[in-house]
């Protein structure tokens, strides 16, 4: 078996980096759907305001696509307004 190259030990390390951040992600993510499920407004504004800068942040240091960026917090916006359209 072949020794890994430069490239593959550059790729485990970046993907050990971004685990822990696209884990954070995925976290935030269901918390703020939980909260939603809740009905808890409030608690889902704060995750979503946390998420969406979150989420910036990870596209902005390439963890993920800019476009699954906006995408996430446009679907977060957009679940908050149908909670409050509810009530």
């Amino acid at each position: 078996m072949p020794a890994p190259s430069k490239r593959d030990k550059q790729s485990l390390k970046k993907y050990e980096q971004n685990k822990p951040v696209r884990t954070h992600l995925k976290n935030l993510s269901r918390s703020f759907y939980r909260a939603i499920d809740a009905g808890d407004t409030e608690r889902a504004t704060q995750i979503r305001d946390e998420a969406q800068q979150f989420y910036n942040k990870a596209a902005t240091k390439g963890v993920i696509h800019r476009n699954k960026a906006s995408r996430k917090t446009s679907r977060f916006d957009k679940a908050l307004a149908g909670t409050r359209g509810e009530s």
